[in-house]
């Protein structure tokens, strides 16, 4: 099966969940390695990640917003900083 190309709106999501990956983080107050294992990568691909050094894949963004999601603190900057819309929730279905 072929991977469908991104769309722009989902460039964009990618793009702003990887330069404000760093506060989300601390705004739950999880190590990358801690946050890795909840996501299903290595420490060392969260901060390459997190350093920009290896791009965000759609899956890991959409692994990051279901963790992001269930925090009050992470689900406000996810808001704040227009990361996820819940509009596109109904084109994963």
């Amino acid at each position: 099966m072929e991977k469908e190309p991104l769309t722009q709106k989902q460039e964009e999501y990618i793009e702003k969940m990887s330069r404000h990956l760093p506060v989300l983080r601390a705004s739950i107050r999880i190590t990358q390695k801690d946050l890795a294992r909840k996501i299903g990568v290595t420490r060392q691909s969260m901060m390459l990640i997190e350093t920009k050094r290896r791009p965000l894949q759609w899956s890991t963004y959409l692994a990051l917003v279901f963790v992001f999601q269930q925090y009050d603190d992470s689900k406000k900057l996810l808001d704040s900083f227009e990361i996820f819309d819940y509009n596109m929730m109904r084109h994963l279905e």
